[in-house]
């Protein structure tokens, strides 16, 4: 089942080619049934069974949130909020110009959290 979610996750990034910072390559590996991206072995994307989740500023989260394009990230319905992370809604899964800002902000987001980047 993960196999089929890094086929999709790594589709989505070489569909998208999202700018990353400093030319950080982006490395997709299975995570909980699922798959996430990482970047310089930080995960900054996810996509699993509940859909294609960020890693985002507090303030981009907050956006989202309020725009409705955004929910707090659970990976099931009683589970604790993973709160750094958007669960983008699945308008961002049709093509890679709506999500691929937010991609880019949530490389960008991780990379000034990771000393030495």
């Amino acid at each position: 089942m993960a196999n089929q979610y890094v086929q999709k996750l790594t589709a989505m990034i070489a569909r998208v080619k999202p700018a990353v910072p400093r030319g950080k390559p982006i490395e997709v590996k299975p995570f909980f049934g699922g798959a996430a991206g990482y970047l310089d072995g930080h995960i900054f994307i996810s996509l699993t069974k509940v859909g294609l989740a960020l890693k985002l500023s507090d303030d981009d989260r907050q956006r989202l949130f309020k725009a409705g394009d955004a929910k707090p990230m659970r990976y099931f319905p009683k589970a604790p909020i993973k709160k750094q992370y958007a669960l983008m809604s699945d308008v961002y899964l049709a093509g890679p110009k709506r999500i691929k800002p937010w991609i880019e902000k949530s490389a960008v987001h991780v990379a000034s959290t990771i000393d030495g980047l």
